[in-house]
């Protein structure tokens, strides 16, 4: 009779030496070769939150995806699962439908007893979970409300100074200054953003991030200044000395971003300011004005991006939309070849021919191909499958109570008919322990019919397409030349994973249609 197999979870909020895992998971080792079963797996997760989803952790989707082919599921500890009900009612589920039992090494909960005591521990780690939570909320509010630093790194122009209770903002004379000739040349000297940015990057000048750790004696990573980053530090509240806070269902950004307001509705103040508030009105207005695009809808990457390069420099060519009484003059070029500043000749390139004749290219090569698409095994199938086996039980229930041949028992059967269907596709799935290529149901033609060209660039990488553009004969006439395009294709993505063997035999097909010459 072959042993019970296990696999080991392991889960860490923080790393730190003294709380290493190793201790934890030879317990869990010890405990199964003392039941005389055997270890399949060992997943761990660091730096992870008990409370965070199931599916948000990667060490929790390596045991997800074995949970078909494992007896017993082992941690240390109850809370090393998790710190919510909820979440960990929902890796019971998964176990349950997979006639796996969640246990753990301590002996608390143990074969002969996890379906009694488990919901009972869970619901204390839970309540312990909320009180370190509230501990902590009660004590950022307090220090908020005081003006008090919160942790992490100052804005750029401060820095931090005080004792561990009460740290507060002091201005950083040296980045202060930046901010202030910034703010001047871009209200009185008609700069840009670009080309403040290009020009502190020049002069030496270390962006936020490593100017902080100069100050500090730390090592810089050597990163430069870009706009965004610029117009960040320049925009921000935090330039008047005021606490800032994102906004709710906001990305925090520092175009987002709000002041922290106290009681009677004024911005909490965590040190001195570097910009009155008329000069950084007059910068965001003078920002604001600049800005193209925001709030306004996006139409999405090229489509060749990163699939069209330069055969000067091997760089990519990059799209330049531009259109005159509503004709399409866009093009694609090579940003090294370009201006004072370019490295090789120009290389420029009409952009609705050049995309059309690589669309039309790759459809005649692939279009007749199946496409295939990639399926990683996450534990979303075992997590699904137990949602699905909870509404075929709950039904089921639901039916004993109806009329045999009435209308709402026919609905009742035909929606567990279709439940019981999808039951079995997830049990299929589940059981694939390994990602794998798998028939996405269409040809490569359709799917390049139905996507956008964000989709397509999609398909082009993963038929490993790549163009090659030259620049322009000089006294060449001006007009589109298919001579100065080279197409390549390495093949699909899921030949290329194959093993030689299945390679070749994949290979020999796709000639066959006459995708590959």
């Amino acid at each position: 009779m072959s042993p019970k197999t296990v696999v080991i979870y392991d889960r860490l909020s923080r790393l730190f030496a003294e709380e290493a895992p190793d201790h934890r998971i030879a317990a869990c080792r010890a405990y199964a070769k003392q039941r005389g079963w055997k270890v399949v797996h060992v997943a761990t997760d660091t730096n992870v939150s008990g409370a965070s989803r199931l599916e948000d952790r990667p060490g929790m989707r390596e045991v997800l995806s074995w949970l078909p082919r494992v007896d017993y599921v082992l941690a240390s500890k109850l809370d090393r699962y998790a710190r919510s009900v909820l979440e960990f009612q929902r890796l019971l589920d998964a176990a349950k439908s997979t006639n796996t039992t969640v246990i753990t090494a301590d002996g608390v909960v143990s074969p002969e007893n996890a379906s009694i005591i488990i919901n009972v521990l869970a619901a204390f780690a839970e309540y312990e979970r909320d009180m370190i939570k509230g501990r902590i909320t009660d004590s950022k509010k307090y220090f908020k409300a005081r003006g008090n630093h919160l942790g992490g790194l100052a804005p750029y122009g401060y820095a931090v100074s005080g004792p561990v209770n009460d740290k507060r903002w002091v201005i950083d004379e040296a980045a202060a200054a930046v901010i202030r000739d910034c703010a001047d040349r871009l209200i009185n000297h008609g700069a840009s953003l670009t080309g403040l940015a290009r020009d502190l990057n020049e002069r030496g000048i270390l962006p936020p991030a490593d100017h902080a750790r100069a100050r500090d004696g730390r090592k810089v990573r050597g990163n430069k200044w870009h706009l965004t980053t610029l117009r960040d530090v320049l925009y921000t509240p935090a330039v008047r000395g005021w606490l800032v806070q994102a906004v709710p269902g906001a990305k925090r950004s520092a175009v987002t971003n709000q002041p922290v307001l106290d009681a009677e509705g004024r911005p909490v103040s965590a040190g001195p300011e570097i910009l009155d508030g008329e000069t950084w009105a007059a910068v965001r207005a003078v920002i604001d004005g600049k800005a193209r695009g925001r709030g306004s809808e996006r139409v999405g990457k090229a489509l060749l991006l990163h699939v069209a390069c330069c055969s000067e420099c091997g760089g990519p060519m990059y799209r330049q939309r531009r259109s005159v009484d509503g004709k399409d003059y866009s093009t694609y070029v090579c940003r090294k070849g370009m201006g004072k500043r370019g490295i090789h000749r120009p290389n420029v390139i009409t952009a609705h021919y050049l995309e059309d004749m690589v669309a039309a290219d790759f459809v005649r090569r692939f279009g007749r191909g199946v496409l295939k698409k990639w399926t990683e095994p996450d534990g979303s199938a075992v997590l699904q499958l137990s949602e699905v086996t909870t509404q075929i039980e709950r039904l089921a229930g639901n039916l004993a109570q109806l009329e045999p041949n009435g209308t709402a028992a026919r609905l009742v059967i035909g929606q567990l008919t279709a439940l019981e269907k999808r039951q079995a596709e997830l049990r299929a799935e589940a059981d694939h322990s390994e990602g794998r290529w798998v028939d996405a149901g269409v040809t490569v033609a359709d799917a390049w019919s139905r996507r956008d060209d964000e989709g397509r660039r999609s398909l082009l990488a993963d038929l490993g397409t790549r163009v090659v553009v030259r620049p322009a004969t000089p006294g060449a006439p001006k007009r589109f030349d298919p001579t100065r395009l080279t197409l390549d294709y390495e093949g699909p993505a899921w030949v290329r994973d194959l093993d030689p063997a299945e390679a070749q035999l994949a290979a020999i097909a796709l000639v066959e249609i006459g995708a590959l010459n």
